[in-house]
Parts: C-alpha cells; sequence; structure tokens
C-alpha cells in the first residue's frame, strides 16, 4: 500500500505511478521532508504487484534544484550538532537503496534543472529523458559542501574521468550534453516530445515480463557487488526461478504460438 505523503503527487494510471516533486516554489528542492515521503514511497513498491512502471518527474516544468539551500543555512548552520548533520546526509543513502532495490521500471523525465542531488538521483534511474535545453550542474563545491552521497553514482554513470571534471568544476551544460555523456538516454525537444518519448518508451516495456524485469535488475544490482563464480552462481539462480515460472511458460508458449505473451 502507497504511503500518504505530503511533499510529492503521486497518480498511478493503470500499471504506471507517476511521482511528481511537488514544490514548484521552490524548484522543486530536496529537502527532507521530502526525501523521506519519496523514500517511504519507493520502499512500498517492491509489494505493488499492479505496478509495473514508475516515472519520476517535477511540477512547474522542473524537475529538481538539487538539495534545499534554506535548510542548509537556517539549520544546518544554525545550531545542528554535527551528528545531526551527519544522519541527515546518510539518510540519503536510504533514498538511493530504495531506488536500487525497486523492481519496476524506473524512468526519470527531466525538464527545466537537474542539479546537484537531483541529478544524481536521476543517475539510478533506469531511463533517462531530457529536454534539449533543460540546465544540468553537480554545484556542491560552489557552495562549500562535497557532493558526498552522489560522488559514487555519478562515477557509475559517466565514468570516472568526465565525473571528476564536473564534480570538481560544478560546470553547467545543457540537456545535450547530458546525453553526450551518459547522463540521459533521450534527449528530445520539448516536454511535449517529452511526454511522446516516455509513452514509446513505456510501450516498447510493456513486452517484457514483470518478472523477468524485476530479476535482471537485480542481477545489474548484484554486478555491483559481486565478481566470477559468485556472480555467475547468482544470475544462474535468477535465470531457473524464472525457467520455472508461470511468465516463462507464458512467454515460451507465446513464441511457439507466434502471438504476443499476456503478462499477468
Amino acid at each position: 500500500m502507497l504511503p500518504d505523503v505530503e511533499n510529492l503527487l503521486l497518480e498511478q494510471q493503470g500499471e504506471t505511478l507517476t511521482i511528481w516533486f511537488n514544490r514548484p516554489e521552490v524548484r522543486n528542492a530536496l529537502s527532507q521532508a521530502v526525501a523521506d515521503d519519496l523514500a517511504a514511497t519507493l520502499e512500498a513498491l517492491p509489494t505493488e504487484a499492479s505496478i509495473r512502471f514508475v516515472v519520476l518527474r517535477g511540477k512547474g516544468g522542473v524537475f529538481c534544484a538539487g538539495g534545499d539551500l534554506k535548510v542548509f543555512k537556517d539549520v544546518f548552520q544554525g545550531g545542528a550538532e554535527r551528528e545531526d548533520i551527519v544522519r541527515f546526509n546518510a539518510d540519503f543513502g536510504r533514498l538511493m537503496r530504495a531506488i536500487r532495490a525497486m523492481p519496476q521500471l524506473l524512468v526519470v523525465l527531466i525538464e527545466g534543472a537537474a542539479m546537484a542531488g537531483g541529478l544524481g538521483l536521476s543517475c539510478l534511474a533506469d531511463v533517462v529523458i531530457t529536454t534539449a535545453d533543460a540546465k544540468y550542474a553537480l554545484t556542491e563545491v560552489t557552495l562549500g559542501i562535497p557532493p558526498a552521497q552522489i560522488t559514487p553514482v555519478v562515477i557509475k554513470r559517466i565514468g570516472a574521468s568526465e565525473a571528476r571534471r564536473l564534480l570538481l568544476t560544478a560546470a553547467r551544460f545543457d540537456g545535450r550534453e547530458a546525453g553526450r555523456l551518459g547522463f540521459a538516454h533521450f534527449v528530445v525537444e520539448d516536454a511535449e516530445s517529452l511526454d511522446a518519448m516516455a509513452a514509446e518508451i513505456l510501450q516498447q516495456a510493456r513486452a517484457g515480463a514483470p518478472g523477468a524485469i524485476a530479476r535482471t535488475k537485480e542481477i545489474i544490482n548484484a554486478s555491483e557487488q559481486l565478481e566470477g563464480d559468485d556472480l555467475v552462481q547468482y544470475a544462474a539462480e535468477r535465470f531457473a526461478d524464472c525457467m520455472l515460472s508461470d511468465e516463462a511458460r507464458e512467454g515460451l508458449a507465446a513464441f511457439a504460438e507466434k502471438r504476443k505473451p499476456a503478462w499477468s
């Protein structure tokens, strides 16, 4: 069951859940409350069998401007204990773990801006679509702080060399460059095209079995932790689980009968 949230807007249409950052007045900045709501929503998804796809985007024509700087200044520099700041930053790891654990396909739609932590979150998506004019930057060092939790995911997304350049210089770039670098998979011209491309991607993904997609995501995640014989065994176990499932029976029967499979 999805949680009640105050800082996000959740819209489910059929098998697709759209999660909207819903603070356009602050360009959808990530406060602790927003991060907690998003983590709680994502943590509920593994038991939501009716949801096959998740789309994450922002209201007001902006994806996410990064961390809430008002909180940083008024709270963290206004008398907060060091341990509290450590705990807050480490909590971002909870959000990233929840994204990795999702069995559903996660599509991120970026327009307006994807800055700092917002850009970091998008690095964990399965598919990213951006408008060409969207603004990007990893701005943390210009504020006197490091991009602590998102550094590893940025490196994994685009490689150590380009990640080092962008993390250390806070260089700004647009959606076209985001596509070239590997932050985004598809670059479109405007918001209308963003919606059209998202619909196309989800239609393609419907050809895949939900359980097979979930197991494939598990193997992708395991490949970052395991190697050699351990990874071979892990992948073989997931393969066997799927091969003996109703999905594989339906998929192979559909192939033999030259029809589209009907996934339950």
